[in-house]
């Protein structure tokens, strides 16, 4: 999918930037850049876009000052003129009151979309976001056909150390999967249970960490897999004092702890945040799979036996507790304490993921696939990080979510 920016704001063409790649989308593959309506046009000529996002004060030539309908002027040539090529989605962005006016009756008769850009709001960033991902789903969907379909599906964050200590636990034998149009390499795996029954397995990563690249991804691949499981390994932080650094814990429900409304002004110091987070619990057989798992002390010694590296003294322990997901790394010592006080009192850890996977099985067409996150505590959201345990807890992480799934109804 192919997106164009038309804007003559180097800085805001920065910030769209950001939140495309941030969606998973490649910059130099997938999206082009114009600062005039001309220019636009030309590329409209020889090219077929998903998405335009538009700034709708907008230079006609690069030797213009910016015009207030310049924005509207280009839409018009893209009606008038049967040699440009109409990009399905355009997003008409502005911080002016009046060029949005001055649009909205030709945004209107396209049945498009304008958001008003601010420092204030995020509200026209989650719009670019909500369109990416539908297109890419909708693409993904398209081509699914291509795609061998699995039981299990693992989305990790980050490709070293999560999916390579993933691959390692998982199986000797991988085969690597490269799809059409799609950019992530995929790999592909068959898991024997102790009774002889067999699954197929897919794993992939992202292409950075956070909510909105895994969300995608998980999305786009489940569309395109469509697993019975969509589960996430790797790590997480954990709550000092409630769990130790190296445990597991699966999350028995995840939620975004970012998800609510600023209040007052924050220019005096008075603004003030009200958490209003929407809770995704995970479906009862997963809890009853985790707490055969949990209960078997001999198996969890056994994946602490086999990692092969630097690995914690004690034991290896699994719990199962609510982890919340928010858009950026903690080290803040406090941090659990709020999250405790506003939110949820019995929450044990957090990371930058979970809910985003959660959501997208939850989001997907039916039949939807049961999800599960099982992460390993690397640090306590603090200054401290124990990054010597990374590796481990990515692999333990791996064998005690595969153990589960081998416990779930996949038939």
């Amino acid at each position: 999918m192919k997106v164009l920016i038309v804007d003559d704001s180097s800085d805001k063409i920065r910030k769209i930037l950001n939140v495309l790649i941030d969606s998973g989308l490649d910059e130099d593959r997938d999206i082009d850049v114009a600062y005039c309506a001309r220019d636009a046009a030309l590329l409209l000529e020889s090219n077929d876009y998903g998405l335009m996002i538009i700034d709708l004060y907008l230079p006609i030539r690069l030797s213009e000052q910016p015009k207030m309908d310049g924005g509207a002027f280009l839409l018009k040539e893209i009606e008038r003129r049967e040699s440009l090529h109409r990009p399905e989605h355009i997003l008409g962005l502005t911080a002016h009151d009046d060029a949005k006016k001055e649009a909205e009756p030709e945004f209107n008769k396209g049945l498009w979309t304008i958001a008003k850009i601010s420092s204030s709001s995020n509200e026209w960033k989650e719009v670019i976001v909500e369109k990416v991902r539908y297109l890419i789903a909708r693409n993904a969907s398209q081509s699914q056909d291509a795609a061998p379909a699995c039981d299990v599906l693992f989305v990790c964050a980050l490709r070293n150390p999560e999916l390579t200590q993933l691959k390692l636990a998982l199986s000797s034998e991988w085969e690597e999967i490269a799809l059409p149009n799609d950019a992530t390499v995929y790999f592909r795996s068959v898991i024997e249970k102790a009774n002889g029954d067999k699954f197929s397995v897919i794993a992939c990563s992202s292409p950075s960490m956070g909510m909105t690249a895994s969300a995608t991804l998980a999305t786009k691949a489940s569309l395109k897999f469509r697993p019975k499981v969509l589960a996430m390994t790797g790590m997480c932080a954990g709550r000092e004092k409630e769990i130790e650094l190296g445990e597991c814990l699966v999350a028995s429900k995840t939620w975004d702890y970012g998800s609510g409304k600023f209040f007052g002004q924050a220019g005096n110091g008075n603004a003030r945040f009200l958490a209003s987070p929407y809770q995704l619990a995970v479906d009862p057989v997963v809890q009853t799979a985790t707490e055969l798992v949990m209960a078997d002390r001999k198996l969890l010694d056994e994946i602490h036996d086999r990692f092969v590296g630097n690995s914690p003294d004690r034991r290896l322990a699994l719990k199962f507790a609510p982890m919340a997901s928010g858009a950026a790394v903690q080290a803040d010592s406090q941090f659990f304490k709020s999250i405790v006080e506003h939110q949820d009192r019995k929450v044990v850890g957090i990371d930058m993921e979970a809910f985003g996977i959660c959501w997208a099985a939850r989001e997907t067409f039916e039949p939807r696939p049961i999800f599960l996150v099982c992460k390993g505590v690397s640090d306590f959201a603090n200054e401290e990080k124990a990054d010597s345990i990374q590796e481990y807890c990515s692999f333990t992480s791996a064998c005690i979510a595969l153990e589960i799934i081998k416990r779930l109804p996949l038939s």
